[in-house]
């Protein structure tokens, strides 16, 4: 089982995006742990959640300059985790200087959350999931 937090500003950012994460994972035969964080007063739980901890994965849907901030605070915060950030294009080059492992554009779409998946080396198990089954992810 992989964990996923999320984090958005606001809600209309996060619309969709649990739905096609769990879709995206079901259909990976993967039954995930979801966390969502939603809002400027969320960010410090948020960031307190997911403090050095790499066993997950975190996903952020901010754009703008709160963007580049919001995302530079959870790289400072957790920087063996895989990150996933939605943004606007102004954010995309320093998406790499920030050292995010998928950087995707707003709005979400399933294709988006599918290919991030891709990125984070996600596998289908050798065999189907059971309750009693647990899913792995590949060691980057």
């Amino acid at each position: 089982m992989v964990r996923y937090v999320i984090y958005a500003d606001q809600e209309k950012d996060i619309a969709g995006l649990e739905l096609f994460l769990r879709k995206a994972t079901y259909d990976r035969g993967e039954w995930p742990l979801v966390h969502s964080y939603i809002g400027a007063d969320a960010l410090p739980d948020y960031l307190k959640f997911v403090q050095q901890n790499p066993c997950l994965i975190m996903l952020a849907a901010v754009p703008g300059a709160r963007g580049r901030e919001v995302a530079e605070q959870i790289r400072r915060n957790n920087r063996d985790a895989r990150m996933l950030w939605f943004s606007d294009r102004a954010n995309g080059v320093c998406s790499y200087q920030i050292g995010v492992t998928w950087f995707g554009l707003l709005p979400v779409t399933p294709e988006s959350v599918a290919s991030a998946l891709d990125a984070c080396k996600i596998q289908p198990p050798e065999r189907p999931c059971s309750n009693k089954s647990h899913y792995t992810t590949a060691i980057e």
